[in-house]
């Protein structure tokens, strides 16, 4: 259950300066998670950036997002990340000053507050930085002078403009804020006695959620700095990561307008239903390739003849009954003349009660398998935590199992895009960093699609709107950023490849 929610802007933390009361950390905590959560996976920064870009979803009204020209709102998410990081930050600061800690303790013990907290921000800065890749960053643990974000309060020093820290220090310093916050935490104890909406203040799982978050984040930096992720992966098994679904980082929306999950509100509070199921994610589910306007397949489906048993719980059946993904389409005009597209299913955009997934059990389980060289065993148990977690009946998930082709480099990295559906924020790290999944429509493919109600085949051209051969690599700085700290945007800038530009790689996109 949500608590009464607060924003920065609002929060009396003292009702006089002489006689400080309990800093309200709790609501902090609960507040700027829950925003945070609405903040990424909301209908624009989820539904019109990285669900389009990763074709599990097609809009249906409007096609420049999928054609990679974001609009300036959704870049402009920059700052929301930013308030719910000050704040979080302000829960650090009430649980360290001499003056406030004792207060703030009576939200749960102070070192497990300071240990949670950065775990979040943790998350919070890796979403950040495989975003744009430099950014302004703030660290607990570290006083490195290049960590200059969140310096607007409660400091020795103000800081208005500051640096763009490099992706380098701040994937190593993310991967150390993970390991410290787990070596401080006391497990003995609780952590927040309340505003916690995803493991109630049990420290044994945000122990599992810190060093599983270290995983996803150590794997993805190998190809750059093998030698640290190699000691993040060790520490991160040894000390425990998720060991099933029940350890999920999954937070729960509730069964009202008020706070539900995002997208339930995007559907049925705002009536946006500007989504359909995406053809090359339909046609990956339905166990089919896709073909060119002469009939030759453009991609090579590796569960070919294979139907997902999670099709209809990730999408619903069109007016037809039949399953129909949105293609991506040359324009707007287009799109809204097209109306076989299937729905997103009910399970995630119908429900206000939805539990979003941070990081779950079936990721973890697709790392170790590539850790493992593809382990079999690994890749057919995160299979099936995936399908668990989805509901699917334990005689599907068996037949579905007994059926796909043996672990490899390509059938596990497909499977977790698949397991991935709703973060599809990670799915677009995973694919830069592996090229994985390889059945997606790629830019200036002309492919064909068959409606299924009436036989016929309607041939279309995805022609990016930025002249790019492949997904984006990154997305540009929001505008008010050369207004507001040029200087330290313009230094960023001069570290990407191609400028302040879609097609810039990050430090670690090494594929």
């Amino acid at each position: 259950m949500l608590l009464a929610v607060y924003t920065g802007c609002d929060v009396d933390y003292f009702d006089n300066p002489n006689a400080p009361q309990e800093p309200p950390t709790a609501a902090l905590l609960n507040d700027n998670l829950k925003e945070m959560i609405d903040d990424l996976y909301d209908e624009w920064f989820s539904g019109r950036f990285t669900q389009v870009t990763m074709q599990y979803w097609t809009q249906t009204e409007y096609g420049d997002e999928d054609r990679y020209v974001f609009r300036e709102s959704t870049r402009q998410t920059w700052q929301d990340f930013y308030t719910n990081l000050e704040n979080l930050r302000k829960v650090l600061y009430f649980n360290t000053d001499e003056d406030t800690k004792a207060a703030a303790a009576a939200s749960g013990p102070n070192v497990n507050q300071i240990a949670t907290t950065r775990i979040v921000m943790a998350w919070i800065f890796n979403i950040m930085a495989d975003t744009w890749g430099p950014v302004p960053y703030y660290s607990y643990g570290n006083d490195d002078p290049d960590f200059q974000a969140l310096k607007i309060a409660d400091v020795d020093e103000e800081i208005l403009t500051p640096v763009y820290a490099s992706q380098e220090k701040i994937y190593t310093d993310i991967l150390n804020e993970l390991s410290e916050a787990v070596a401080q935490m006391d497990e003995s104890q609780d952590g927040f006695i309340r505003g916690d909406n995803l493991y109630s203040g049990d420290m044994t799982q945000w122990r599992k959620f810190a060093n599983s978050l270290r995983l996803r984040v150590a794997l993805k930096i190998m190809g750059v700095n093998s030698s640290l992720a190699q000691q993040h992966i060790d520490a991160a098994l040894a000390s425990g990561v998720f060991e099933s679904n029940d350890d999920n980082a999954s937070f729960g929306f509730e069964d009202n307008a008020t706070n539900a999950a995002p997208m339930y509100v995007a559907y049925n509070v705002d009536n946006r239903k500007d989504f359909g199921l995406g053809f090359s994610f339909s046609q990956l589910l339905k166990g089919e390739n896709i073909q060119d306007t002469l009939g030759n397949d453009i991609t090579t489906n590796p569960f070919n003849g294979i139907v997902d048993p999670r099709l209809p719980v990730f999408a619903q059946p069109n007016d037809s009954g039949n399953y129909m993904g949105m293609p991506v389409v040359e324009n707007s005009s287009e799109a809204a003349t097209i109306k076989f597209e299937s729905l997103p299913g009910d399970a995630v955009i119908n429900i206000p009660n939805y539990s979003q997934e941070l990081m779950e059990y079936a990721e973890v389980l697709f790392i170790q398998s590539e850790l493992e060289g593809w382990d079999q065993t690994l890749y057919e148990q995160a299979v099936r935590a995936s399908m668990e977690k989805w509901g699917v009946a334990t005689a599907d998930i068996d037949a579905y199992i007994a059926a796909l082709p043996a672990a490899s480099e390509e059938t596990v990295l497909t499977q977790k895009f698949i397991a991935l559906y709703m973060d599809p924020h990670t799915a677009w790290a995973e694919y830069r960093r592996t090229g994985y999944p390889q059945t997606l429509v790629m830019p200036n493919d002309h492919f064909s699609v068959t409606v299924e109600s009436t036989g016929d085949t309607r041939n279309f051209f995805f022609v990016p709107l930025i002249p790019v051969d492949d997904l984006p690599s990154r997305m540009r700085y929001p505008q008010y950023e050369r207004t507001l700290n040029e200087e330290n945007r313009a230094a960023a800038v001069s570290t990407l490849s191609n400028g302040d530009a879609i097609d810039s790689k990050l430090w670690w996109d090494v594929d």
